[in-house]
């Protein structure tokens, strides 16, 4: 029997994802069970106003903080838009809090919080003076940090490893941004951008070279080729 820590219910048959959250599902013996888990199904509707308590909250934080900030700001120092950043980064706070009670597996989460993540730092670099070192080396250090992520979970969920091919393939297509910097003429320090670049292709490569027919069939139902 398959159990999901996530959402403490327990899964009959030998799927291993969790069909309500995408986690990787635990295997338990049924004799291991406990008395006071023999429900199968968790509180839905608890943990949906939980959430929605929690959300409402954190929104009003965030605007407090943005006004707040933007009052400051504009009657204090308005020479130097700092406002922006503070109201950026709650924003993003209000994002992240969003994405961890959102039922959603936990590659998405990662993906749109790094995703987020190099977003602020790029505006915060912008607003500082533009000195480039948010596509320098933040955006290809979050790809690498990306890649080595999927590459960890690959080897931890080896039984569904083909699962994440088509997130291999999204992170080739964001590699085509810093690729595009550098041709520009954007990037000047390109060693970080081209590794970056260099992982996500080797890692789609390795993973459909290695994973042989399993990995063609892969591509083959999710492009329906």
């Amino acid at each position: 029997m398959r159990y999901c820590k996530n959402c403490g219910i327990r899964i009959l048959d030998e799927a291993e994802i969790c069909p309500m959250c995408s986690s990787v599902l635990s295997k338990v013996d049924l004799d291991d069970w406990p008395d006071t888990f023999k429900d199968p199904y968790p509180d839905v509707m608890k943990k949906r106003k939980h959430f929605s308590l929690v959300m409402r909250l954190v929104t009003f934080m965030v605007l407090a903080a943005c006004m707040f900030s933007i009052f400051a700001n504009y009657n204090f120092s308005p020479s130097f838009p700092w406002s922006l950043i503070v109201s950026l980064a709650s924003v993003y706070l209000l994002w992240i809090v969003f994405l961890i009670y959102r039922e959603a597996g936990y590659l998405t989460k990662i993906f749109a919080i790094v995703l987020g993540g190099v977003a602020l730092v790029v505006v915060i670099d912008l607003t500082t003076g533009a000195r480039g070192w948010s596509w320098n080396y933040v955006l290809p250090g979050a790809m690498l940090f990306v890649d080595l992520a999927f590459l960890i979970l690959m080897l931890i969920n080896s039984r569904n490893w083909q699962g994440y091919m088509i997130l291999q393939i999204l992170m080739i297509l964001v590699a085509l941004v810093p690729l595009v910097l550098i041709l520009k003429g954007i990037v000047t320090h390109p060693i970080v951008s081209e590794l970056a670049i260099l992982s996500a292709l080797l890692l789609f490569l390795g993973t459909l070279i290695l994973g042989g027919r399993t990995a063609r069939t892969e591509l083959q139902r999710r492009f329906r080729i």
